[in-house]
């Protein structure tokens, strides 16, 4: 009776997939000037590649936003070109335009 029992049991397994959430912070802001590429540097080799920007965010009726991927261990610059890249990361600058804190202040 114990076989019986036993050999007509099955057994279910139940796989619950969870959500990932990601979360986004904000790291820094870089405003490129006109016809300017955003550039990656790797810290420690110095090899530049052109940054890659995950799925841009429309507003409607507003700007749209890009988001960089990001990595550990690579500096972010925005130049014309990878000589200009290499000068700003060497000088410290990522060469992003100024951000004004009071755009509008009259004297």
């Amino acid at each position: 009776m114990k076989e019986l029992e036993l050999k007509n049991e099955t057994k279910i397994e139940i796989s619950v997939k969870q959500k990932k959430q990601v979360e986004h912070k904000l790291i820094g802001k870089i405003i490129p000037h006109e016809g300017h590429i955003i550039w990656q540097i790797n810290d420690e080799t110095l090899e530049i590649e052109v940054a890659k920007f995950s799925n841009a965010t429309y507003h409607f009726g507003g700007e749209n936003k890009k988001e960089i991927i990001t990595k550990q261990g690579y500096s972010y610059i925005s130049a014309l070109n990878k000589k200009n890249a290499l000068k700003k990361f060497k000088q410290g600058k990522n060469g992003s335009k100024p951000i004004s804190k009071e755009p509008l202040s009259f004297f």
